[in-house]
């Protein structure tokens, strides 16, 4: 029996879906039940930035409460290069000696 929905290579046909229904209802109430934990949350992630045994816990603590109040660094590289991929190359090769040439004055 051929399946009037998907074609014979599975795919589902034009004008056909495999979530017909759409998002499920309970997500809104999953979400909104997330939220309402936000201060817990953030009480939580101040204590182990401050009071964790081990040094990577607090740094992700501390990585994860500034990324909530400000956003993910954006990371820029400029350059005076041409913009053609081996100058992008150049200077991603000028950035890591840069990096590691801070690291030895450290």
């Amino acid at each position: 029996m051929q399946d009037k929905v998907r074609d014979s290579a599975g795919r589902f046909r034009a004008g056909h879906s495999g979530n017909a229904g759409g998002r499920p209802r309970d997500e809104a109430r999953v979400a909104e039940l997330a939220r309402s934990y936000t201060t817990e949350a953030i009480d939580t992630l101040v204590d182990l930035m401050r009071h964790a045994k081990d040094d990577r816990v607090r740094g992700t603590a501390a990585q994860a409460l500034l990324e909530r109040g400000w956003g993910k660094p954006r990371l820029e590289v400029a350059t005076t290069h041409k913009s053609d991929s081996e100058s992008f190359i150049e200077a991603l090769q000028e950035v890591a000696q840069r990096v590691k040439e801070r690291q030895a004055s450290e």
